[in-house]
């Protein structure tokens, strides 16, 4: 009975999973939550790691963007799932963008830390530059710790069963370029923009990738357009979660179902008991959660 068990379990090992799986590690803005100064309700009762996705095959443990929080989403990230314990962290990393909620945590695989073996980084060509010509990101790269790929908008990278192709979006350029990315597996699809400017100018894009995803995981920053008392927001533009709903029930035969990510500690939505929260919750739209999974 032992021998059968043992190779029933060898077996199973080495089928192919029937689809890869996004796992959510984190949905706030780039300050977290809560926040350094913050001392509102939310800061003092709830939790969440900046934004970021975990695509998990079988044999594989991508990450897109590397977060300031990036020591305590992989601790709990292979707590839940040890599968995706491995001894250089990442089998790769994809970046959207040179902000700080999601690039920072790379300096975690340094050699201050557990300095890491040459993880595969895909990111523009204008972040590889950025990396390569900036301290200290540029001693990850003469040190070996991570190997830069650049990607070009529109053509797909292929990692496992996933195809993922970058797609350009506009977002305040002060170092970079940004690009989300629609993440195409064998039975379902999902695009990731956690930063956009407004998504008029990519209108015709939105409806094409939209179009391909069974789920969509975009930028929630902002509920409405007073969260930021004394700060002009237009200095940090975002489409409001009200514009959004807008914009996308205005888009012809969406089936794609849609959560807001990217949640700034000042969005209503994380209050379930807010008169906004209440509204949206009638709504054909989501907020992400911690730890929510999509099979793809």
């Amino acid at each position: 009975m032992m021998r059968v068990m043992i190779l029933i379990a060898a077996l199973a090992a080495a089928l192919p999973l029937s689809s890869a799986k996004v796992i959510v590690i984190g949905i706030a803005q780039d300050g977290g939550i809560p926040q350094i100064g913050c001392t509102q309700k939310i800061c003092k009762t709830q939790k969440h790691f900046v934004s970021s996705l975990a695509l998990v095959q079988q044999n594989s443990l991508v990450l897109i963007d590397a977060t300031p929080d990036l020591r305590d989403q992989y601790a709990e990230l292979t707590r839940r799932f040890p599968q995706t314990v491995r001894p250089n962290l990442f089998d790769g990393i994809l970046l959207t963008h040179a902000h700080m909620g999601h690039y920072t945590g790379l300096l975690y695989l340094g050699k201050e830390s557990i300095s890491t073996k040459k993880v595969p980084v895909w990111c523009s060509a204008e972040m590889a530059d950025f990396l390569t010509k900036n301290a200290p990101w540029s001693l990850l790269v003469s040190n070996g710790n991570i190997e830069l790929h650049t990607y070009e908008s529109g053509k797909q990278i292929q990692i496992g069963s996933l195809n993922i192709t970058p797609v350009a979006v506009p977002h305040r350029k002060e170092f970079t370029d940004t690009h989300g990315f629609l993440i195409q597996g064998s039975r379902n699809s999902l695009l990731y923009i956690p930063d956009i400017d407004s998504w008029d100018p990519v209108r015709t894009q939105m409806m094409d990738w939209l179009s391909k995803s069974n789920f969509a995981l975009l930028d929630g920053t902002f509920y409405s357009g007073n969260e930021l008392p004394g700060r002009n927001m237009k200095l940090v533009p975002h489409p409001t979660i009200q514009d959004s709903i807008e914009f996308f029930n205005s888009i012809p035969e969406l089936k794609c179902q849609i959560f807001f990510t990217h949640l700034n500690h000042t969005n209503p939505l994380l209050d379930s008991d807010s008169g906004e929260a209440n509204s949206f919750s009638k709504t054909s739209y989501h907020v992400a959660h911690d730890w929510q999974e999509f099979d793809l």
